[in-house]
Order: structure tokens, then C-alpha cells, then sequence
């Protein structure tokens, strides 16, 4: 069925010794070279397509793949948007015109149907989404040779847009979002993520991505592995510098094991299965915070607010405070260019403030444009607790 996981090759027969007649080796040569075809619907399509391209472990999971573990929860998050247009299509049927009436109703909402039009998607798309859901369809579609060079020319892609600058939190929007999502049981999880997210610069993936070997909360770190990371430039070590960043961690690390987490690679944030049940080796979803998080943001008057703001928010503190904008990115990992022009900004703002706390309301040496001269400064004395002449020249035997 699509997008479950695929079933494990280890459950189906063993290999044979020799690997001569093995049925294991033989359905992986299936699924290589001879289930593609034109005439599969997308679904069915997709399956294979992204069965060929992933190595599914039993137990502790290894380091080989073909694709990251967060491209293939990307493509099939797609390919499952994709399916609630295409399903009934065969590869080969599908065209120029289909896509672009994708691109429609995906920006919309919309599929006219019989009886009227709906709403298959929960919510509309942005032109960047779009673009990456359009795209999954064509390369499953290239794979199985049904993009011809006539429908790559009739086709029209959505323009890439460039988003704005996210928003972050003031200083008092900050106190306020944490003592409302501190005030109720309920929103335990979202304070805890957000005492996280504001003192380690985490994004949304890189935190449901952690796993309780990443944490060495007795070292004061805190690390970021490729499964969560948006690129390798993003694979970094965090320190953890206050009390509240380490409790809280701990806290999330009891709240894992009590969902049945242990060992290095269960997740900080298991997914809920069903009822009390939790899957510690699988991480909680996107929409796994939803509903408290839109409670809290909500009670606290900040409906705009989003996960990922929590990011922009601890990087936007870090500017204001006068961190350079290479340690910024050092500790945040990689910042757009863009970013790192609206992140300087803000730096220099701070700068001219302290500089102005600094010397605004002092006497000035001279009037701008005057001869004056400028008086010579009385020559600084050192500060030293110990006096004068003991500093310059010890006369203790400790000194010799």
C-alpha cells in the first residue's frame, strides 16, 4: 500500500548460502530492474520508485543508504499530496495538462469532481511546495520513461518564490509565549521544545530528529546528525550553557522514557501510535505538536507564531545580544545569504546601541567644525589589586 514502510527484506525468506536461487537477492533484482512501467498508476509507481532508493533496518540502524532518511519522509510527504490527484492516472497518461491543473488546485484547494468541487488537501500550498510535489511526480514519471521531451516542453513549472524574512518574537512576545505554554500540564511539551529550540538555534526537523545518543547533557552538547540536518553544512555540535537548557533536555529525556525510549538510537520525540502506545524508534511527526501548539499560540495572542519561528527567534536573540555573525553561524549552522545580511543588520543595530550607552550624554572635546583642540586625556593608571610598586617589582620569594 502506499507510503506505509516497506516491508522489511530480513522478514521474507533467508539468503541461501551461496546466494544461488536466493529469493531475497532475486525480489531485490525485481524491484531494481522490472516493476517500473508506463501503464502503473502513480501509487503504485511511487512505491517502487522509492523502494529502490532506501535500506530499511530491523533493530540498530546502519549508516548506508541511497537517500537521507528526512529526502525519503520529504518525497513521500509529496508523493502522498500528489495521490489525491493522480491516483487514477497511469504514468503515461499523465501530461502537461494534469500538471498544470495539479498546480491549480493545489493552489486552491480545489478539485472539481462530480457533484461539485472539493477540498482534498487540508489546507493550500504555497508555489515552492507545489514545485517540489510536481517535481516527485516527474521524476517517478522519468524513471518509468513515461516524461517525454514533448511533455517537458508543454509543461509550465510555478515560478520559485522567495519568502520574506520569518518573523521572530520580541524579548516581551518571548516571556510571554514561555509563561503561557508553562501554565497548563497539557502544554508541558510545547514549553519544553521551546526552552530547547531558543537556547540551541534547533530547527523543527533537527529536533524530532534527535535521538538520546545525540544528547551528553554531562558534557554541556548537544549534536545535530544528518537525518535531521537540511544539509551537511547544517551537521554540527551545540553547547548547552545554562541550567534551563539542560533541564529541560532532561526533562524530554524522562518524558522518552516513559514512552519506552532507551538506548542510543530511540527518539527524543517518539511518534504516537495509537492510545497510550509509542514507537520510540520512529520520530514523532510534523503534526505531532499541532494541537497544543495552537492552543498556546492562541491563549497567548500570537497566532502568526509557527515551530519553525522558534529558530529565527533564538538566532534574532543572538544578533541582539552583539554575537558575530560568524560564531551566529557556527552555532546555528548555515544561514542563506540573505539571512545573514537581515542577522547583520540586527547585530549593528546592537553595536550602535551600546556605542551609544557608551558615550551619548559625554563631554565633547571640541564642537564639529570648530578649531578646537582636542584636550590630551590624563594618562590611564593601571588597575591592579595588587599596589603599584608590588606589581612592578615583587619582593616577595614568591616572586623569585
Amino acid at each position: 500500500m502506499l507510503l506505509d514502510d516497506p516491508v522489511n527484506i530480513s522478514s521474507f525468506e533467508k539468503h541461501t548460502g551461496n546466494h544461488r536461487n536466493c529469493p531475497v537477492c532475486d525480489r531485490s533484482v525485481h524491484l531494481q530492474s522490472t516493476r517500473l512501467l508506463p501503464d502503473m498508476t502513480f501509487p503504485e509507481a511511487f512505491d517502487v520508485w522509492i523502494a529502490q532508493r532506501v535500506i530499511h533496518y530491523t533493530g540498530t540502524r546502519g549508516n548506508a543508504h541511497y537517500i537521507s532518511e528526512r529526502g525519503e519522509r520529504d518525497l513521500r510527504q509529496y508523493a502522498r499530496a500528489a495521490c489525491k490527484f493522480f491516483s487514477g492516472l497511469a504514468l503515461g497518461e499523465i501530461h502537461a495538462g494534469h500538471l498544470a491543473e495539479y498546480q491549480r488546485a493545489r493552489a486552491l484547494n480545489l478539485v472539481d469532481m462530480e457533484g461539485g468541487a472539493k477540498q482534498p488537501w487540508k489546507e493550500r500550498a504555497g508555489a515552492n511546495l507545489i514545485r517540489k510535489e510536481v517535481q516527485t511526480v516527474m521524476r517517478v514519471m522519468r524513471a518509468a520513461g513515461a516524461w517525454t521531451e514533448e511533455k517537458e516542453k508543454a509543461f509550465e513549472p510555478l515560478a520559485t518564490v522567495y519568502t520574506d524574512v520569518p518573523r521572530a518574537l520580541t524579548p516581551a512576545e518571548q516571556v510571554e509565549w514561555l509563561a503561557v505554554a508553562n501554565s497548563r500540564p497539557e502544554w508541558r511539551l510545547v514549553y519544553l521544545w521551546s526552552v530547547v529550540a531558543l537556547q540551541t538555534t534547533a530547527a523543527t526537523n533537527e529536533m524530532r530528529a534527535l535521538r538520546l545518543g545525540d544528547l551528553f547533557l554531562s558534557q554541556g552538547t548537544m549534536q545535530v546528525r544528518s537525518e535531521g540536518a537540511k544539509n551537511q553544512r547544517r551537521i554540527r555540535t551545540i553547547p548547552l550553557e545554562t541550567p534551563e537548557v539542560v533541564w529541560a533536555l532532561g526533562s524530554l529525556v524522562e518524558r522518552a522514557s516513559s514512552m519506552g525510549a532507551s538506548g542510543p538510537y530511540a527518539y527524543l520525540f517518539p511518534i504516537h501510535v495509537t492510545g497510550v502506545r509509542y514507537d520510540p524508534l520512529r520520530p514523532m511527526t510534523v503534526w505531532g505538536m499541532r494541537k497544543p501548539w495552537d492552543a498556546v499560540r492562541e491563549a497567548a495572542g500570537l497566532p502568526w507564531f509557527r515551530v519553525y519561528d522558534l529558530r529565527h527567534t533564538a538566532i534574532t536573540r543572538m544578533a541582539e545580544a552583539g554575537v558575530p555573525i560568524p560564531v551566529i553561524m557556527s552555532f546555528a549552522g548555515h544561514i542563506s545569504p540573505r539571512m545573514q545580511q537581515h542577522y547583520t543588520a540586527i547585530s549593528m543595530e546592537s553595536k550602535r546601541r551600546w556605542a551609544l550607552a557608551a558615550w551619548a550624554g559625554g563631554p565633547m572635546p571640541f564642537a564639529p567644525g570648530s578649531s578646537a583642540t582636542v584636550p590630551r586625556p590624563e594618562t590611564p593608571k593601571p588597575v591592579s589589586s595588587v599596589p603599584q610598586a608590588d606589581w612592578r617589582q615583587p619582593k616577595t620569594a614568591a616572586f623569585r
